[in-house]
Formats: C-alpha cells, sequence, structure tokens
C-alpha cells in the first residue's frame, strides 16, 4: 500500500518536472533554441541514468544562463594575453602612439567592445616590459641580418628635441648576400656629451659594437656620408672610414652662396619680407584670396622658407612669380599701401626668372640622389660634370618669358661648381664608386694615359685589400661564390654580357683559390677587361649588373659590391629624426632618454619588427 503511494507520489513529480522543462524549452525557443534538437541530443545512456537516480530525493532546479565571469580575464589563457599585449606593443611603437593611451576611456572602451576578456596593460608594463622585449627582439633579428654582411656604408647626424636634448642617429646600408640593397637604423641616441669630434666618434663605436661589429682598420665600412660640420667630419676621420659629404648639404651651402650675390641677394631678403607678411598674419593671407579670386587666379598660399633647405625658397619664388598680379595688386593697395615698397620692379622678376630657370632642373638631380633604394653615391661625380659641362653649354631660350641672362647663368653656376669641386674633385672613394658603375665607367674622368695608370693601380690595390678581408670573413662552409639573384634584372643589356669586343677567360672562385699564380694578375686581367665592356643604359640597375656577372670578375664583384651601397646624402639619417619628431612632441617631451630610443628604433625598423599575430 505504502510502496504504491510512494510510486503515485513519484509520476506526479515526475510530470511537474516534465512541465517545467518543457516550459523552459518553450523560452529557450524563442532564443532561437530547438527544443526537439534538445531532446533528441538525449541518449540511452542519460535516460537509464535519471531512472537510475530517480530514487534520490531529486533538487528541483530552473537552468540557468552562463555567466559572463566564465569569459573574463581570469578565464583568457596566459599565452592569449601575452599575444594581445604584443599586437598592442607593435600598435604603439610603429604607428607612433603615446603611452598614455592605455589609459585612454576612448581606447579601454574600444577593446573592451573588440573582446571583453582583454584587460590592457599597465602604462608601466608598455614601458617597462613590453615594447623593451619588443626592441630586444628587433634588435637581435638586424644583428644576425647584419653578421651575414662583410660590408656596409654609413650615414650619421645630430639632431636636437624639442625637449632640448641632442640626439645622434646613424644608419646602415649593405648589398646582401642575394645583390638586395638593404638599410637599417642602428640607433638614435642622446648625446649627453660636448659635441666634439673625439665624443661623437665614441657614441658611433658603441652603437656599432653594440651589433658585434668590428672596425677591421676600416675596411669594413665602405664610406660614412655626413654634413660638412668639422666635428663630425673629426669623428669620422677618427674611426679611419672614408668620408663621403653629403651632397644636399653641399649644394645647399653652394644655393645659399648663390642668394648671397651682390646681384641677387636684395631680391631674396625683399621675397623673404613678402613672405613674412602672410606667415604672420593671416587677414593679409585672406586679403590676397580675395585678390586671386578677382583676378581669376587659383588660391594659392605662399610656402614656408628654411634656410636649411634651400629648394624651399624656390618655392617660394615660383608664388612670387605665377601670383605677380594679384601679388602687387595686393601690395599696392592692402592697408593703404602699407607694403608699397615691397613691390618687385621688372628687373627683379626678370632676375627672379633666371634663377627658377637655372635651379629648377638641378631640384630634380637632387632629389634623386636622396634615395636610400637605388645606388647614388657613383652619381655624384657624372652630376658635378654634367652641370659644369652640358648644362652650361645648352641652348637658351630666346622668347622674352623665358629669357636667360647669360652672364648671370653663368655666375649662378660658377658659384655653385666651385663648392662642389672644393668637396669632391679629390675624393678617390666616389671615383671607385663611378668607375665600378657600369652605366659610367672611366668616361667621367678624362684621365692621360699616366692617370689612367695610377687610377687603375690604386684601384687594383683597393681590390685587393677588399677580397683579402672578404676571404678572412667568408664561412669556410660557404659557396665560394658570390650568391646572385637567379633572375635577370629587367632592362639589363644583353650587350654588356655579350658584345664585349675581347676574348676573356671567366675565373672562378675555386680556379682562382687552387691557382699557384698571384690574386694581382687576376685582378688585373679582370680590371682591364672590366673596362673594355660597354656601359649599359642610364635607366638600369647596376647592381643587377654586378649580380649577372659576378663569376665574370670575382675580384672585382667584391668592391663592387662594397662601394656601390655608399649613400650620396646623409637624409636617411635626416629621416630618423623626422620620425622622430612625430614621437618626442611638446606633449611628450618627459620620455626618457631610453624610451625614446627604442620608439625610434622600432618605428624607423618597422619592416624587421616581428608581427605578433
Amino acid at each position: 500500500m505504502f510502496n504504491f503511494v510512494y510510486i503515485k507520489i513519484f509520476y506526479v513529480l515526475i510530470s511537474i518536472y516534465s512541465s517545467t522543462i518543457s516550459h523552459d524549452l518553450s523560452i529557450d525557443n524563442m532564443s532561437n533554441i530547438d527544443s526537439s534538437d534538445t531532446q533528441t541530443r538525449l541518449t540511452d545512456d542519460q535516460t537509464v541514468q535519471t531512472s537510475v537516480d530517480s530514487s534520490k530525493p531529486t533538487k528541483i532546479d530552473h537552468a540557468k544562463q552562463t555567466s559572463m565571469d566564465a569569459f573574463t580575464f581570469k578565464s583568457m589563457p596566459k599565452c592569449a594575453k601575452l599575444k594581445l599585449d604584443k599586437a598592442l606593443a607593435y600598435f604603439i611603437s610603429l604607428d607612433m602612439m603615446p603611452y598614455s593611451i592605455v589609459e585612454k576611456e576612448g581606447f579601454k572602451l574600444f577593446t573592451k567592445a573588440l573582446n571583453p576578456s582583454y584587460q590592457l596593460p599597465s602604462r608601466s608594463t608598455l614601458t617597462n616590459k613590453r615594447i623593451p622585449d619588443l626592441f630586444k627582439e628587433t634588435k637581435l633579428k638586424i644583428e644576425r641580418i647584419l653578421s651575414e654582411v662583410p660590408f656596409l656604408s654609413i650615414t650619421t647626424d645630430c639632431w636636437t628635441s624639442v625637449a632640448n636634448k641632442p640626439f645622434i642617429a646613424i644608419t646602415c646600408h649593405f648589398l646582401d648576400k642575394y645583390c638586395n640593397l638593404g638599410s637599417v637604423c642602428l640607433g638614435c641616441e642622446e648625446l649627453s656629451e660636448s659635441h666634439t669630434g673625439e665624443n661623437i666618434s665614441d657614441v658611433l663605436q658603441v652603437i656599432l659594437m653594440e651589433y658585434n661589429f668590428k672596425f677591421d682598420d676600416g675596411i669594413s665600412i665602405s664610406a660614412a656620408t655626413t654634413d660638412s660640420g668639422a666635428n663630425i667630419i673629426k669623428a669620422i676621420n677618427n674611426l679611419m672610414v672614408p668620408h663621403v659629404p653629403c651632397f644636399s648639404h653641399s649644394f645647399n651651402t653652394s644655393v645659399q652662396k648663390v642668394f648671397s650675390l651682390e646681384e641677387i641677394k636684395p631680391i631674396i631678403e625683399k621675397v623673404k619680407k613678402i613672405q613674412n607678411i602672410f606667415a604672420y598674419n593671416w587677414m593679409a593671407a585672406k586679403d590676397l584670396g580675395i585678390e586671386q579670386e578677382r583676378y581669376g587666379f587659383k588660391l594659392t598660399k605662399f610656402p614656408s622658407f628654411s634656410k636649411t633647405r634651400w629648394w624651399s625658397m624656390l618655392d617660394v619664388l615660383d608664388v612670387v612669380i605665377s601670383q605677380e598680379l594679384p601679388l602687387s595688386s595686393f601690395l599696392r593697395t592692402h592697408k593703404k599701401g602699407v607694403h608699397k615698397e615691397k613691390m618687385l620692379t621688372e628687373d627683379e622678376m626678370r632676375i627672379i626668372k633666371n634663377i627658377l630657370l637655372v635651379l629648377k632642373p638641378i631640384r630634380i638631380i637632387s632629389d634623386n640622389l636622396s634615395a636610400e633604394s637605388y645606388v647614388t653615391a657613383s652619381a655624384i661625380l657624372p652630376v658635378v660634370n654634367m652641370l659644369e659641362n652640358k648644362i652650361q653649354n645648352q641652348e637658351l631660350p630666346t622668347d622674352t618669358d623665358n629669357y636667360v641672362d647669360p652672364l648671370l647663368k653663368d655666375l649662378i653656376f660658377k658659384t655653385i661648381i666651385d663648392v662642389l669641386h672644393a668637396w669632391y674633385n679629390n675624393s678617390i672613394i666616389l671615383q671607385f664608386c663611378t668607375a665600378l658603375d657600369p652605366r659610367f665607367k672611366l668616361d667621367q674622368f678624362h684621365f692621360d694615359e699616366s692617370e689612367d695608370i695610377l687610377f687603375k693601380d690604386a684601384l687594383q690595390a683597393e681590390c685587393l685589400r677588399n677580397w683579402i678581408y672578404w676571404q678572412s670573413k667568408s664561412d669556410s662552409s660557404s659557396s665560394n661564390t658570390i650568391v646572385h639573384q637567379n633572375k635577370k634584372p629587367k632592362g639589363l643589356s644583353l650587350s654588356a654580357i655579350f658584345n664585349s669586343g675581347f676574348d676573356s677567360e671567366t675565373v672562378n672562385m675555386d680556379q682562382l683559390q687552387g691557382s699557384n699564380s698571384e690574386p694581382v694578375v687576376h685582378i688585373s686581367k679582370e680590371i682591364s677587361s672590366y673596362f673594355q665592356l660597354p656601359k649599359i643604359a642610364y635607366e638600369q640597375d647596376p647592381i643587377g649588373w654586378w649580380s649577372l656577372n659576378s663569376s665574370m670578375f670575382p675580384i672585382l664583384a667584391v668592391t663592387a659590391k662594397k662601394l656601390l651601397s655608399v649613400q650620396a646624402t646623409s637624409v636617411a639619417s635626416e629621416r630618423v629624426f623626422s620620425r622622430a619628431g612625430n614621437i618626442i612632441t611638446d606633449t611628450r617631451a618627459s620620455l626618457t632618454d631610453d624610451h625614446c630610443s627604442q620608439l625610434i628604433f622600432l618605428s624607423m625598423n618597422k619592416k624587421y619588427v616581428s608581427n605578433p599575430l
């Protein structure tokens, strides 16, 4: 009797439980969960288990939604947290973001929307752990790359930040074993000592030694390209490294002398005063715009002017000429003619046109020599020769608008060329660079017979010195030939390979090392054979040419590999400072020196920074 009652009560409880479950499942159906699918997923074992447990007291509990605590930071694996931290460090360092971004409410909300389980690291964690770790990792990667490079060239320059702290930057440029031109920023460090030649050379040595780089009496460094400051030149001489004056700085010096000529200086000073009117008075700029609209001219603002960038004055002069009519009207009428005395005369406008016609083409040349992605230093001497010969002998325009005064033109060119000759005429390193560029060779020098012999003897001695050093640095297990690209560089002239005009014997490294003859015999033959080959076109790649012909000229190719990475300008270092100016700002002037150096280094070497994702 009692058993029957218990069984009856049990079935009643089962009915109540079933109705409750059905009610809950119907609610879940509203959340796109199919109750029939849920029932299907119940296995026979689960049914049996329910039957077995039915004899025990059952506590009825409604199904609960999973708490968000299960998805919080506590449940995120450490490896996932570290990966996201590295991605944040990558973002901050490469995009020059402030460390304080992790404390901004908007950024916190944004990261929570992306991943609610991720907790941002603190500012101290970024500055003391994540960014330094990324810095060390990238530095080790660059160190491994440079360990495979026997020769490199460098550029360096100094700069003062908005926090009034001096920095020195050093970049290096090289040809890797696949004959690809590469460049890295080795560092941008605070120069805390006085800027003497000895202190600068010490800092440069410390930065290079951090990459386990040995100086080896200056052989391993092809050249150092810097400005013409006496202290920096002394520092390079202390390192026993060949010095190449920066073409941009040298040209800036020469053009500043042009602007200081008696015939030109008063006009330049007047133009500067006109530019200052609009640089410091927004009402004047607005009134000039009204004059431009009245005469149907394009609205044009006066550009800024910088003493260290000679082409900035060209931009100002160009606006003076292109906006001559509205500018004259403005100077004559603005504030009842307060600027009337600054109006340019017809003769002054003519001189400005002459300056533009002569210097504009040279600006294009200067811009092209500031690149890092192709060979530049070998073109310096040919450019100087071109300025001296071809441009001076060109036919001058005779129409009134473009008339060039031949006397003024000659005076401008003579002033420029005198400065360039003073810096480059006796540069043996640039002569070697030009001679080993198959686009130029010896045609630029016009040597007589005795000078030709002396130059080739000097080149032979340089090649042997580099060859011996390269052999000592080469791995015993490495190939005895210079590794070169398998594919032919685009546009390489076949005549430079096959139409040599002589019967030359190809010499590879195995033959050279296994022979009893001295390397001096081989290098003499290589030099003679190389200069008999026809030049290649100017638009073709000299590095690609040496890549294909290194087996024909194994000793000469080592020196070419060394010299073709030399930079014509120190603009690479100035680019570091441009990036540094975006990192060390007025609102971030309190960054420590180490943090500044790390952020600048990572931003400049972003292609070598590992992507954490």
